[in-house]
């Protein structure tokens, strides 16, 4: 098993190409920011702060804090979820 990179941010253009990134991307680095637009300078968005959770999730991901970038973008990180050892 590979230690994974540190840190990659990517700004999908829709929930697939999200979908794909993280399916890519989620062993290869050790955290995963997600850039999403804002709803209230796009509605509808790209993908939606909801919908990106419920793909990582799907993909055995966990949010864990959002970072604003400007005042049209902002990004939520992404990380493997930890296994609970027995």
């Amino acid at each position: 098993m590979t230690t994974p990179e540190g840190s990659i941010s990517y700004e999908p253009k829709d929930i697939d190409d999200l979908a794909e990134f993280l399916k890519k991307n989620k062993e290869k680095y050790h955290e995963i920011w997600v850039i999403l637009i804002k709803k209230a300078y796009v509605d509808p968005q790209p993908v939606s702060f909801d919908v990106a959770v419920r793909e990582a999730i799907a993909q055995g991901l966990v949010d864990s804090r959002t970072k604003t970038l400007d005042d049209l973008r902002y990004a939520v990180r992404f990380t493997k979820r930890k296994v609970k050892k027995a």
